[in-house]
């Protein structure tokens, strides 16, 4: 049962490295105007996709084989919300992607705000790479931390929505 357990966590963490990687990618490839990159990232997305429905599938059997209480039955619970977020930031690195590529083959990809998506790509993808340490660690302290960093990304968006708003009505 407890390997049952460690084996979901383990999935779990493989699932966020994979997202991690894609927001890299896809950031890096909208950054330096590379298409190929941004097409992988788009193909890559199914992956992310079919991970999300495995895990979700295990935790449904660990729930009806094992029956759960308590702390175990808590932690199958985070487990199925985090697999869905996910499964959502990966459907964001592959929306950057799209975006990019569309913009790329516009011609109108401004510098500024590639280089501001790209500051909060990389303050997002430390969150994420801090939360996964903390769901390594089974650190609620460490969690709550990232909570309060939240608030600082959602400023750098705005910002961000913003400066590209700005951007579109000079452009027309």
């Amino acid at each position: 049962y407890d390997h049952d357990l460690e084996m979901l966590l383990t999935r779990v963490l493989e699932m966020g490295g994979l997202v991690e990687a894609q927001i890299g990618a896809a950031i890096k490839g909208l950054a330096a105007g590379d298409t190929r990159a941004l097409d992988i990232v788009i193909a890559e997305d199914h992956r992310v996709n079919a991970l999300e429905v495995s895990i979700d599938t295990d935790c449904s059997h660990l729930i009806a084989r094992r029956q759960p209480t308590a702390g175990d039955l808590r932690m199958v619970l985070a487990v199925i919300k985090i697999v869905t977020d996910l499964e959502r930031i990966g459907d964001e690195a592959a929306k950057i992607a799209r975006m990019g590529k569309q913009g790329y083959a516009q011609a109108r990809l401004p510098r500024t705000p590639v280089a501001a998506v790209r500051h909060m790509g990389e303050i997002a993808t430390g969150m994420l790479r801090k939360a996964l340490d903390a769901l390594a660690r089974l650190d609620p302290v460490a969690a709550a931390s990232i909570v309060r960093e939240d608030f600082a990304i959602d400023e750098e968006f705005r910002s961000i929505v913003r400066q590209l708003i700005t951007f579109m009505m000079r452009s027309e």
